[in-house]
């Protein structure tokens, strides 16, 4: 086999699994990993346990220095790729430079998003992406303490901010436009439940509430002003309101974009030998049939591992692409998988159970899982992923047992259902560990 350059534009999580699958099946081409940060495999959904004191920072860094020379990549830290020309088969860098490549994996990730408010530009507005962001929420530059922070948005990385942030001692309040919590994934039930159990551990959480403007004072926050003229003070407002795919420096290229660069179940561009995987890229939801941003960290590790397999000639898919989440949120473990908020659809089935803290919610189509949602008692998580994704069917009367039932939940290995035909299929999985 001819050898060939591999060019990684990404040093996130999905950069990394994608060098590692490329080396898995070819030991001799060489592969550049290009990043505009100053560091690589920094994991961003450890930042919230860092900030609250949970982990030291090396626990940021998911791969060791030596990472790189294990893998025979060159690394180029702080370089920014400023356009990709699929024709031949060039990136050009900041600076000026030109890199060619054979194949090249666009793993740019995804930037936080920013309201268009007034006071967004104050000291002590910050968004939750990097370390840098991480340590501007934390600093105080000469300023006031850090005791009150606002988060504007109540998705799941906003109200796990919260919960760590409150292990500190901060005072915080999360405020969140739309009527319930992490809208996308809960429903009003499970949203109230969460919003109950962060209030007794001495988080405000407010939803259907607007923020109109930041306030400051010689340019430093000092609060945030509501629909209606009330004021919450604080000293920090962190925006967690969802994130925009890099795509910028594609313009002109010809590359599909969407809101995301659009790729295809073997993580295809449009174009030959142009790659895209996770935050940056848009594919067609397994269950809804329509385009869906999967910007999770299970989601870019599989698809940068598919990518990078395929890149280097293999033939996987990346399947059951849908939403997934959980989070410890102050105690109270929750899940959320595929379509839970479904009950307004034709053709579809709600089973519900609640007790106390726990509420545990399945949404069927004609007989089969496509969602849940669990909060408080999460057992079994891993069993309902595996009959969602492997499309069983049952009676209506035998999904309100399975979900009412303890006696399912050992069955299989607690990972099981997570693993199963999330990645792979069971061709070639054996082949895919880094080499040592």
């Amino acid at each position: 086999m001819t050898p060939k350059h591999f060019v990684i534009i990404g040093s996130g999580p999905c950069g990394i699994f994608a060098v590692e699958a490329i080396r898995a099946r070819d030991r001799e081409s060489s592969i550049t990993l290009v990043t505009g940060d100053r560091g690589f495999a920094t994991s961003p959904v450890m930042l919230t346990y860092w900030m609250g004191g949970a982990v030291p920072q090396e626990a940021l860094t998911f791969r060791d220095p030596a990472w790189a020379t294990k893998m025979r990549t060159e690394v180029r830290l702080n370089t920014r790729v400023i356009s990709l020309n699929p024709t031949s088969r060039e990136l050009t860098l900041e600076g000026g430079q030109v890199l060619s490549y054979d194949c090249v994996l666009i793993a740019t990730g995804a930037t936080p998003i920013s309201l268009p408010l007034p006071g967004i530009a104050s000291q002590g507005v910050a968004t939750l992406r990097t370390v840098q962001d991480a340590e501007t929420i934390l600093e105080h530059r000469g300023g006031p303490d850090v005791r009150e922070v606002v988060i504007l948005g109540g998705g799941f990385i906003g109200l796990k901010l919260a919960c760590h942030l409150r292990e500190r001692k901060i005072g915080m309040a999360v405020l969140e436009k739309e009527p319930k919590l992490a809208a996308r994934i809960f429903d009003l039930k499970a949203s109230r439940l969460v919003q109950r159990k962060l209030a007794e551990n001495g988080i405000r959480v407010e939803t259907d509430t607007e923020v109109t403007e930041i306030l400051n004072q010689d340019g430093r926050v000092t609060g945030v002003r509501l629909k209606g003229d009330r004021v919450v003070s604080c000293q920090r407002v962190i925006q967690a309101v969802g994130v925009r795919p890099n795509v910028t420096f594609l313009s002109g290229s010809s590359i599909e974009v969407r809101g995301g660069v659009l790729v295809n179940d073997r993580m295809e561009t449009n174009r030959p030998g142009v790659y895209a995987a996770g935050d940056v890229t848009v594919m067609t939801d397994s269950i809804t049939s329509e385009l869906l941003n999967n910007a999770t960290w299970s989601a870019a590790t599989h698809q940068g591992r598919v990518a990078g397999w395929n890149m280097a000639g293999g033939d996987q898919k990346y399947i059951h692409n849908f939403s997934l989440n959980s989070a410890n949120l102050s105690g109270l473990r929750v899940m959320a998988a595929g379509h839970p908020y479904y009950e307004t659809q034709p053709g579809i089935h709600v089973s519900a159970h609640e007790q106390g803290e726990s509420y545990r919610k399945i949404v069927l189509r004609e007989g089969r899982l496509i969602g849940f949602i669990l909060v408080g008692d999460v057992t079994g998580a891993g069993f309902l992923l595996s009959l969602m994704k492997r499309g069983v069917e049952f009676t209506t009367d035998r999904w309100d047992d399975i979900l009412s039932s303890r006696t399912f939940r050992h069955d299989l290995p607690p990972r099981l259902g997570f693993a199963h035909g999330f990645l792979f299929e069971a061709t070639e999985r054996k082949d895919i560990d880094p080499p040592t």
